[in-house]
């Protein structure tokens, strides 16, 4: 799967406020992220829009994730961005059947959310809710380095 310049940056900058834990504002993702502001606020509008997040006015405004970063799946950013993921190929399973990635992808990608593991080093994005006995996530992850 292909991810849009523009959906990229939409999870760069929900992975920047999961990382920030706070509030940050369009200039401060912008230098996080190595992004125009101009494009930096076009796709925290889309993101606002679609309830991802919210946003407060004044001299201490700013931008915060309306929910958990946990509670964001992937899917839902992308999907914000882009709208709804649509792929019209198919894989073959182990029974030599064809299954749809346009069933297979939507569901995958909604299973990956976001979740802060060390805020200097890359984003870490971690499939599923899977953690074992002593509380180390056993799904798979997606880790995109930060530009520098």
């Amino acid at each position: 799967m292909r991810v849009s310049k523009a959906e990229e940056y939409g999870i760069r900058l929900v992975a920047s406020l999961a990382a920030s834990g706070g509030q940050l504002t369009t200039r401060e993702l912008a230098e996080r992220e190595g992004l125009p502001e101009a494009t930096v606020s076009k796709v925290v509008l889309r993101l606002r829009r679609a309830g991802l997040v919210e946003a407060s006015r004044g001299r201490r405004g700013g931008y915060t994730l309306a929910r958990p970063p946990a509670e964001i799946t992937l899917l839902e950013v992308i999907e914000t961005i882009e709208g709804p993921v649509a792929v019209d190929e198919c894989v073959t399973d182990y029974a030599g059947e064809c299954l749809m990635l346009s069933t297979l992808l939507p569901t995958s990608l909604a299973s990956v959310t976001f979740t802060v593991t060390d805020v200097s080093g890359p984003l870490v994005y971690n499939a599923g809710d899977n953690h074992d006995d002593d509380g180390d996530s056993d799904g798979t992850s997606i880790t995109i380095d930060r530009p520098d």
